[in-house]
């Protein structure tokens, strides 16, 4: 936990393994750490022939508030699917690299990455990290090639870089602290607070924030001190759809929604407008646990335009260390507008939890 560089963290889980003893009871244990040291050495492995080759910068800076990541095979529409979602023309060379654009949707930006396409499971390390670290994917599946196995082959290929597009039951974040004890924020499945104590101290946590989306047992958060799988909320994208006939499209499109629970939605290149941009942009808000909350200026009494892109459950001290740290360190109180409260405005602390639709002004 206090490693930080990915050959600092293989050396702390070399040290760890070799200390923990071989029998049934540790298997699981054993299993977990061994897949988090090959996740690391083959990002190692990666930095290296970055270095050696030279090769171009593929790392893409979050902006906006969702970053939302293209993926797929050559020819499968990316680029058209890009420039519909953004307006933007990529510039020349953009094949080889991952283009970034931006998507507006009821005053949320979604940056919307277009990538190289995949050629070999060899080959996609770079891309697997970019979508590792995005917000959101969209796959995108030509529709007059296989589609079963197009998508098969995408979601192997997240899968074997611990990256799911399926909900887990419980998603698990760990916050190590310097101070404060274990606090625990959502519901166990046959565990008690005590229990996630215990399991903390016997790896040296001792302070932390144990954050639990759904409902989790005492296994989903050991995996998650060692780095459980990526949940990336995604959208299948069916491209091409012009060149087939109707009932063809129609009987590949719903064979297609059976094989997965993922979304599918129909892409013609030819015209933007097929495309649902606010059924896309709403699910994947909503599957991320967003909210929005939108900011009053105290002197002029206007409320921002733009909303605040928060997580579900914020409070109001959160959204006070993202607009600036001053409001953050002089805090007094802020006052609440939302119809869901007896009367508007309403004074409120620190650890009041926002929902979405509140418009917050902050005193200080």
């Amino acid at each position: 936990m206090e490693a930080r560089t990915p050959e600092e963290k293989l050396q702390a889980l070399q040290e760890f393994l070799s200390a923990v003893p071989k029998h049934k009871g540790t298997e699981r244990l054993r299993m977990q750490v061994t897949r988090q040291m090959a996740a690391l050495k083959k990002e190692l492995e990666e930095r290296k022939k970055k270095k050696v080759g030279g090769g171009e910068q593929f790392f893409v800076e979050k902006e906006g508030d969702v970053q939302l990541v293209i993926l797929g095979f050559p020819g499968s529409g990316k680029t058209s699917l890009f420039r519909c979602l953004t307006g933007k023309e990529e510039p020349p060379g953009a094949s080889r690299k991952p283009a970034p654009g931006i998507l507006a949707w009821n005053g949320v930006y979604f940056q919307v990455v277009d990538t190289p396409p995949i050629l070999s499971e060899s080959s996609s390390g770079k891309l697997m990290a970019l979508a590792r670290n995005a917000d959101a994917l969209i796959l995108t599946i030509d529709s007059t090639m296989d589609v079963y196995l197009q998508l098969d082959s995408l979601l192997k290929l997240l899968d074997d870089n611990r990256i799911t597009v399926e909900k887990p039951k419980a998603i698990v974040e760990i916050e190590k602290r310097a101070t404060g004890g274990v606090t625990i924020i959502g519901d166990l499945i046959n565990a008690t607070t005590q229990d996630v104590i215990s399991l903390l101290r016997e790896y040296n946590i001792y302070h932390a924030i144990v954050r639990i989306q759904g409902k989790a047992t005492l296994d989903d958060i050991e995996e998650a001190i060692f780095g459980s799988y990526a949940y990336k909320p995604a959208v299948v994208m069916l491209t091409k759809v012009d060149l087939l006939d109707g009932n063809t499209l129609k009987s590949m499109a719903e064979k297609l929604m059976e094989s997965t629970s993922l979304p599918v939605h129909l892409f013609t290149s030819t015209q933007c407008s097929s495309l649902r941009v606010e059924e896309i942009a709403s699910y994947i808000f909503k599957e991320l646990d967003l909210i929005k909350v939108y900011t009053r200026n105290p002197k002029t009494g206007e409320v921002e335009k733009r909303p605040i892109v928060i997580k579900r459950g914020a409070k109001v001290i959160d959204v006070a260390r993202k607009i600036h740290s001053d409001l953050y360190k002089n805090f007094k109180y802020a006052r609440i507008w939302s119809p869901r409260l007896v009367f508007s405005p309403q004074k409120v602390g620190r650890d009041f939890q926002l929902e979405d639709g509140d418009i917050i002004e902050i005193v200080a």
